[in-house]
């Protein structure tokens, strides 16, 4: 597989070809948030290293304060909010302003969502998660499972980015819903720039491949890890069914 390592700003460099050493890892906490200043210039330290920033939100005091500092310290190529778990509309300027991704995790809706009903205030049910908004507002989107805290399994995700339900079949911000071919496309930007243009398969690209037993046409009904018939990583298979 290939790999992409978020970390602290002590982590090395790879020697290896298929690890790379991938984004500076920043988690924030509502109630311990550090000083602007210090964030901001964590942030520049991190684009003069080189290195985007990776910045966790779970709440929108979080997100907030996380895309003011970005905006105040510059963008860097790579630079995402992780989870943006709640997103107002009239935060999606600030993501515009920041040039941010964002990887969010559908999955959470189908294992979490019903939960998530009874502990989030009713008026942010709708902005949980999202996704139409995202791409709508021109901002680069791609997916996650969070595994070990989500499903290992990227198809379960892209199921619950095109129906949005819960466990119990609550669903939850309809007007949020992906197409399948959205969903797809959640996997399949590079993990050093998510959410921007999909990998193609053509000449003289790396021949990473994931085969199916059947048409897209039907794949795209089911969604389901059970059609994966093959993987290839870098001309080797690496799997098989």
């Amino acid at each position: 597989q290939r790999i992409l390592l978020m970390g602290d700003m002590e982590l090395p460099d790879s020697k290896h070809p298929y690890i790379e050493r991938g984004a500076y890892k920043i988690l924030l906490d509502e109630k311990q948030l550090p000083k602007v200043d210090d964030l901001v210039e964590a942030i520049v330290t991190a684009h003069k290293d080189k290195r985007a920033v990776a910045i966790h939100c779970v709440t929108r005091t979080e997100l907030v304060f996380a895309l003011s500092s970005i905006i105040t310290a510059g963008h860097h190529p790579g630079d995402r909010i992780e989870h943006a778990s709640i997103t107002p509309d009239e935060v999606l300027p600030l993501m515009q302003q920041a040039q941010v991704s964002v990887v969010t995790q559908h999955g959470f809706l189908k294992e979490r969502g019903d939960q998530y009903l009874v502990d989030v205030e009713p008026q942010y049910h709708d902005l949980l998660y999202r996704g139409r908004a995202f791409l709508d507002a021109g901002i680069p989107l791609a997916g996650s499972s969070d595994a070990p805290y989500g499903s290992h399994d990227p198809w379960s995700t892209m199921r619950a980015a095109v129906d949005r339900s819960t466990a119990s079949g609550e669903l939850i911000g309809a007007r949020e819903k992906l197409t399948p071919e959205q969903a797809l496309a959640l996997f399949a930007s590079s993990a050093r720039f998510p959410g921007t243009a999909t990998r193609e398969v053509a000449i003289g690209e790396p021949a990473d491949l994931c085969l199916l037993d059947c048409k897209w046409s039907v794949a795209r009904t089911r969604l389901d890890c059970c059609n994966v018939l093959a993987t290839v990583n870098g001309g080797k298979l690496i799997y098989t069914r």
